[in-house]
């Protein structure tokens, strides 16, 4: 907060907070109610929340326009702050919830479904990018990495409404789509570390370009060890003996202390916040103990990851919604055909043709990790009219899937 005498009175024994910050907290205030309006009346099973977040983040951002700025005020520091703070909730909560267990035993249908449908979409969206919409390099290649992921989330609850998410199949859609995620937040990792020398303008040697990648693999690989060891060797014993002493919920402080340390650690490091802390949730996702804490961290999950959908919402220029139809439409048929093909090819020999489309089609919907993919992107320098068309391509994704799977899940056996 800004803190500043009262101007009627220099000598005033008080301070009073200055008159922007006052608004700021207002808006915040009004914000929270927007969320919880979301959470208690909103039926997530035909509009998931994060769509609503990402509308009121737009209203919010125009706005602001003519009341507070989005990005030099108090409000947009605020909205900024806790926008990182809920893409940090949302990526060790993807990485804690991460079988990995079960993924090895699906391992080997997962793998090769996941190989082609991360391959195929994302040709497809560099098609899309590069040569129908004949955007550069770099705004292709993001979006290329955004058409890899997947949203399982919007259709879990599809699935578990209709009695199918136990089965064969269902565990297998969940196997991919973790595969998906490990796999897009590697690759942004990746594309991000090569920007420096895309930028640099001079002729890219090969050999720049082989190091630059090895170092950020073995920057992963070690990160990775280094979670792996203190999974193995130290977290039982720090989660034990905090548990020993705990009187309420002092747990839950080290494992978002964690994530926040080695999150910005990672970043520091060159690779990404995002990267930091969803290996910070692998490292906690085999202690079963740790879920005696998940409606804790269920609670903070709810409370701050709406503010990284809002923060992306109010970049959108709404203004310009004529000019994001064409390029959205286009991403839109890409993004659906790409999925559904990537899935289907594969799958099709080992699950038939019904199945396969089931699958693909469950596959679809791009939201969270794209979202971050996105993020990245703008940060890198990518228009803020593509960014716009890609947030409107996830709505268009999840609004679809959620449109044609129950139809599917109705018509299809599963196994």
């Amino acid at each position: 907060m800004f803190l500043t005498q009262s101007p009627a009175d220099s000598q005033a024994p008080f301070l009073m907070i200055e008159h922007h910050t006052i608004d700021a907290i207002f808006a915040i205030g009004i914000l929270f109610l927007a969320i919880l309006l979301v959470r208690l009346f909103l039926p997530q099973r035909w509009c998931p929340p994060m769509l609503a977040f990402l509308l009121i983040g737009i209203a919010a951002g125009s706005l602001a326009n003519g009341t507070l700025s989005a990005h030099d005020t108090s409000f947009g520091s605020i909205i900024s702050v806790l926008g990182e703070a809920g893409l940090i909730m949302l990526l060790f909560k993807v990485g804690m919830n991460a079988d990995l267990k079960g993924l090895r035993k699906q391992l080997p249908n997962a793998a090769w479904i996941w190989l082609w449908n991360v391959l195929i979409s994302g040709v497809f969206g560099y098609i899309a990018a590069a040569l129908i919409l004949q955007l550069d390099t770099l705004s292709s290649l993001f979006i290329a990495i955004a058409f890899t992921a997947t949203s399982v989330g919007v259709t879990v609850s599809l699935w578990s409404d209709a009695g199918k998410l136990n089965t064969n199949q269902g565990t297998l859609l969940i196997d991919i789509a973790e595969l998906d995620d490990l796999s897009t937040i590697c690759l942004v990792a990746l594309l991000v570390a090569l920007i420096p020398l895309y930028k640099s303008g001079a002729a890219i040697a090969p050999g720049e370009v082989v190091f630059t990648l090895g170092h950020i693999v073995a920057l992963l690989m070690g990160f990775a060890v280094c979670a792996w060891f203190f999974s193995i060797y130290l977290e039982p014993h720090l989660t034990r003996h905090i548990k020993r002493f705990s009187r309420d919920h002092e747990l839950v402080v080290f494992m978002l202390a964690f994530s926040f340390i080695v999150g910005a650690f990672a970043e520091l490091a060159g690779l990404s916040l995002a990267i930091g802390t969803f290996i910070a949730g692998l490292a906690f996702s085999r202690d079963l103990s740790v879920l005696q804490e998940q409606p804790v961290l269920n609670g903070l999950y709810d409370f701050l990851t709406p503010f990284f959908f809002i923060s992306l919402g109010m970049l959108i220029d709404i203004s310009n919604l004529q000019g994001l139809l064409w390029p959205a439409l286009v991403l839109v048929v890409f993004a659906v055909s790409g999925k559904i093909a990537g899935v289907m090819l594969p799958a099709w020999p080992r699950l038939g043709l019904g199945a396969a489309l089931l699958l693909g089609v469950s596959m679809v919907p791009r939201m969270e990790i794209a979202m971050v993919v996105m993020q990245k992107g703008l940060a890198a320098g990518i228009s803020s009219t593509i960014f716009s068309a890609m947030i409107l391509t996830s709505f268009a994704t999840v609004l679809i899937t959620m449109l044609g799977l129950p139809f599917l899940l109705q018509r299809i056996k599963v196994k």
